[in-house]
C-alpha cells in the first residue's frame, strides 16, 4: 500500500495523500496499537485536533495536531463508532470550509480513524463490570498527562501509595482488571502488596507511584521476555526487579558479540536433545548437584553431559565465569526469541 501510494502521488497528490493515509492506519492495526495511538494518527494526518469519545467505555481521547495529548469535548466533523450509543470520533474542523480536495481527505481520515478504532476497542472491550481496558491503558501510556493518570486510577477504583503492573500471555485470568496490549499481552494493574490472578506465563513491574507506572509496564515488558513457555525448560514467571541488570542486555541483544554467545548455545541445543533443560539447570541451581537432583540424573550423569557442553562450546560452564556467561547466554537467547 506504502508504494502504491508512492506511485500514485506522482499522478494525483490527493489520491495519494489518501491511500498514504489508509496505509498508515493499516499499520496501527497491524502493530496493535492503542486508541491513542490511533487519534494521534488522525491529528497529525489531518493538521487538526482529533479526538474519540466512548462514553459505554468511558474513553475520552483527544490529541492536538502537533501530536500532544489535551483531553476535551467533541465539536466539529463527526462520525459514529457504534449504532445509537453516543460513540463517536471527530475532526476539529468544519466539513465543507472550501476546499473539496481536504473535505475528501478528511473524510477518508475519519472513516479509518471510526475503523481501526472499533478494532481496538473490540480487542480491549471489557470481561467484567470492574475492568477497564480503556483505563488500564491510559495508566500505562508514557504520554499521558498526570490528571488523567489519576482519573483512570480513580476509574479503576486503584488506590494506595505503590503499585505493580503484570504483563502476561495467553488468556486473561479471571476477576482482573485486565487491557489487551500490543502483541496480545495482558497487562493488569494493581495496588501493590495486593496480588490478584495472574496469567501463566507472566513478568511483574517493580512497585512504582502513580506517575510511574508506564516505567513499571516497560520493565515488565522486558522481563516477560526472559520468561518461558509453561512447557519449556525455564521460568514462567519473572520479577523485573530481580533480574534489573538482565533487563539491560535487551538493547544489545543483536549485537555481533550477542550472535555469538546465541549461535554456540543453539549449535548445543540442536547437537544434545537433553541441552535445554541441562543448561537452564546448570544456570540456574547453587551446585551441579542440585542441578542433578532437579533433572532427575545421577551426579556423575551431568557431570558428563556438563563435559561434553563445554567441550562443544570451548569453554567451561561449571567455572564462576563460565556459569556466568552461560546465564547471560540464555538471557541473550530469549531476548532475540521473545520479541514483546
Amino acid at each position: 500500500m506504502r508504494e502504491l501510494a508512492g506511485r500514485v502521488s506522482s499522478l494525483d497528490p490527493d489520491a495519494g495523500a489518501a491511500l498514504h493515509a489508509i496505509a498508515y492506519f493499516d499499520a496501527l492495526v497491524e502493530s496493535r496499537a492503542g486508541l491513542e495511538a490511533v487519534v494521534r494518527a488522525a491529528a497529525v494526518l489531518a493538521g487538526c485536533a482529533a479526538g474519540l469519545r466512548d462514553p459505554a467505555r468511558r474513553a475520552v481521547v483527544r490529541v492536538l495536531p502537533d501530536g500532544r495529548r489535551e483531553d476535551g469535548e467533541p465539536t466539529g466533523t463527526r462520525a459514529p463508532l457504534h449504532d445509537d450509543d453516543g460513540a463517536v470520533v471527530w475532526l476539529e474542523r468544519p466539513a465543507g470550509a472550501g476546499d473539496p480536495a481536504r473535505d475528501a481527505l478528511d473524510a477518508v481520515i475519519l472513516e479509518r480513524m471510526a475503523a481501526t478504532a472499533r478494532i481496538v476497542l473490540d480487542r480491549t472491550r471489557p470481561l467484567g463490570r470492574r475492568e477497564d481496558p480503556a483505563a488500564v491503558e491510559l495508566l500505562v501510556d508514557p504520554g499521558a498527562a498526570p490528571e488523567v493518570r489519576r482519573a483512570a486510577a480513580r476509574r479503576l477504583a486503584l488506590v494506595g501509595d505503590a503499585f505493580v503492573v503484570t504483563v502476561g500471555t495467553g488468556a486473561p485470568p479471571a476477576g482482573s482488571r485486565v487491557a489487551v496490549r500490543p502483541g496480545d499481552l495482558v497487562v493488569t494493574v494493581e495496588a501493590a502488596g495486593t496480588p490478584g490472578p495472574r496469567p501463566a506465563r507472566h513478568a511483574v513491574g517493580p512497585a512504582v507511584g502513580l506517575d510511574d507506572l508506564p516505567l513499571s509496564h516497560e520493565l515488565a515488558r522486558l522481563a516477560l521476555r526472559l520468561t518461558t513457555a509453561p512447557d519449556e525448560p525455564g521460568p514462567t514467571s519473572v520479577d523485573a526487579a530481580e533480574v534489573t541488570g538482565l533487563l539491560a542486555l535487551a538493547d544489545g541483544c543483536d549485537s555481533g558479540a550477542a550472535s555469538i554467545e546465541v549461535a554456540a548455545i543453539e549449535r548445543v541445543v540442536a547437537r544434545f536433545g537433553w541441552a535445554p533443560t541441562t543448561l537452564f539447570a546448570v544456570a540456574a541451581d547453587p551446585s551441579l548437584r542440585a542441578a542433578a537432583t532437579r533433572l532427575h540424573v545421577h551426579h556423575s550423569t551431568l557431570q558428563e553431559r556438563v563435559d561434553q557442553i563445554g567441550h562443544a562450546l570451548g569453554w567451561s560452564v561449571v567455572t564462576p565465569a563460565g556459569r556466568t556467561r552461560l546465564a547471560i547466554a540464555l538471557a541473550l537467547r530469549l531476548l532475540r526469541a521473545n520479541r514483546w
